[in-house]
């Protein structure tokens, strides 16, 4: 009797580990799926795409000793390495030295350009101004790797070193290797008649502020007519030193427009803490006169507070919000 009783206890035993051998295959087999599911989704960027390609081919020979060139002027301002090389450049225009002048584009460039939103950005016109340098390159970085900032449908033109004759100096000077202040050889409307005149009454020959024998006489200047010109911007972001102030020339209120780029003048000041905004007066030659008075397009002058390179991590992160604010907003 107890031997049957053992051979029946025995039996279902083992009849109940069978299922629980079933259930632990099964729940490999759907650990398994739930795990390939999660390896592979199709819909999810992997965290490389999440970085915009900023290397799509090599630059020339004497693009590439340019990147050189500058690293070692950032290793000089202990700003670390440039990463100029990290970028493929355009480039057409050299300056009087050679060098030459480059700008990386982000977003889809295309014929339809002119139904995108286009944001100009530029730093070095005046190569003695070298926080806005760095800059630059840290908004190249910053787009690099948060791509969601440029938008679909925008365009971002980085133009991070407009004047290299300046900036490539043992003590960097406002004027290009020519002598001539980039910022007053705009070609606007009056400068035939008032550019000289005004650097002899106004400034008293001041050569930091020489205007150049003829209006867009300089490679540099042409450099930014032509980038104007071709991508037809929405706005212009022009960074300076040491100013401490936010400028704007463009169109009125009542012109189209208007309202809404002064309302975007005020939402940048607002998002760097209230950043001083102030009327400034444009110049005969000016960018801000020859874009923003002449053509209406609105141009935002953004005056860093000094130039002390120590400082320029502080000032991107002051303004950081600001630009990228300013890039996704199309003025309608």
């Amino acid at each position: 009797m107890l031997i049957k009783i053992f051979i029946l206890i025995l039996t279902v035993s083992c009849a109940a580990i069978r299922p629980l051998n079933n259930e632990t295959t099964q729940s490999k087999d759907m650990k398994e799926i739930i795990t390939k599911e999660v390896k592979e989704p199709q819909s999810l960027p992997s965290p490389q795409n999440l970085i915009y390609k900023t290397k799509t081919f090599e630059n020339s020979q004497k693009v590439q000793r340019y990147c050189d060139r500058l690293d070692k002027y950032f290793k000089r301002y202990e700003w670390g390495k440039s990463t100029c090389n990290d970028y493929s450049w355009n480039h057409v225009r050299s300056s009087f030295y050679g060098n030459p002048i480059v700008w990386f584009v982000f977003g889809e460039e295309n014929e339809n350009t002119e139904k995108k939103n286009v944001t100009f950005i530029e730093c070095g016109v005046h190569g003695d101004e070298i926080t806005p340098i760095k800059f630059c390159y840290d908004l190249l970085e910053d787009l690099k790797q948060n791509p969601q900032k440029i938008g679909k449908n925008n365009l971002v033109i980085v133009a991070p070193l407009v004047t290299p004759d300046s900036f490539f100096r043992e003590k960097p000077t406002r004027t290009n290797a020519r002598g001539v202040d980039i910022n007053r050889n705009f070609p606007t409307t009056d400068w035939n008649e008032k550019a000289i005149s005004l650097w002899k009454s106004r400034y008293s020959s001041d050569k930091r502020r020489y205007p150049g024998k003829s209006a867009q006489s300089e490679q540099e200047t042409i450099f930014q007519v032509n980038i104007i010109k071709r991508y037809a911007p929405n706005k212009v972001i022009s960074i300076h030193a040491p100013l401490t102030l936010l400028d704007y020339d463009g169109p009125h209120i009542g012109q189209e427009n208007g309202k809404a780029a002064k309302q975007l003048l005020i939402t940048m000041s607002n998002k760097a803490k209230k950043y001083k905004v102030s009327n400034y007066p444009f110049f005969t030659g000016s960018l801000g006169n020859w874009a923003g008075n002449e053509r209406n397009i609105p141009t935002y002058t953004l005056e860093l507070p000094n130039s002390d390179w120590h400082k320029t991590d502080k000032y991107y992160s002051l303004f950081r919000e600001a630009i990228f604010h300013a890039i996704g907003n199309d003025l309608k």
